[in-house]
């Protein structure tokens, strides 16, 4: 084989060599894969709290250590703004954060992930309704076979899984009303209520036993 036929495989297998390597702080295959949002932001779910705080929570399977998860809001799902970082590492799976000066109204959640290398991959965005005017109450929490909802308005009640799924929804009428749960399984579920009369909605955790 003549030199410049050498040259030119050596130069073949450098240059396949050289972009077979992943970037030292790209996000790894497996997360740049179609499950993108599943291993990186598993469950992710919002719940308001007292009616004034919101819940921000969700799971990654990935532990990049030094990148960062960053929670955003928006009233548009436009115009993000920035809630709070938290830093990714190989000992958390499961991470929370509390806003307690959430938007009025309704408004949007979304988590950011960011790597050492910049790069960027968004959440789908978490609706949340929050309002004070809601007069309602529900026990007990947790819930074995019945829930129990008091309420002074019509209100219509959808009880979501945690990654959105609706489980059941009723039309409740003022006075006491009980709503056979039985059917759910055991987990962290959304309890959300719409009232008619005053067009305001709030979401609540409930836990199944």
């Amino acid at each position: 084989m003549t030199k410049s036929c050498w040259l030119t495989v050596i130069a073949f297998l450098y240059v396949s060599v050289a972009f077979g390597q992943p970037a030292k702080d790209s996000v790894p295959d497996q997360v740049q894969a179609s499950h993108t949002d599943e291993l990186l932001f598993s469950e992710f779910s919002c719940v308001v709290k007292n009616t004034n705080s919101v819940r921000v929570q969700w799971k990654s399977v990935y532990s990049g250590d030094g990148d960062y998860f960053i929670v955003e809001r928006s009233n548009d799902e436009s115009v993000y703004e920035t809630v709070s970082a938290l830093k990714i590492t190989d000992t958390i799976t499961r991470y929370e954060l509390m806003d307690n000066s959430p938007l009025n109204g309704t408004f949007f959640y979304r988590i950011k992930y960011v790597n050492k290398a910049g790069q960027i991959i968004y959440s789908k965005p978490a609706q949340v309704s929050l309002s004070a005017d809601v007069d309602f109450k529900f026990y007990p929490n947790p819930a074995d076979k019945l829930l129990i909802i008091r309420t002074t308005h019509n209100i219509d009640v959808e009880i979501r899984d945690a990654v959105g799924t609706l489980r059941l929804t009723k039309q409740l009428q003022p006075g006491l009303q009980v709503i056979n749960v039985s059917v759910l399984e055991k987990g962290i579920y959304v309890l959300k209520i719409a009232d008619k009369e005053s067009n305001r909605v709030i979401s609540e955790q409930l836990v199944k036993n």
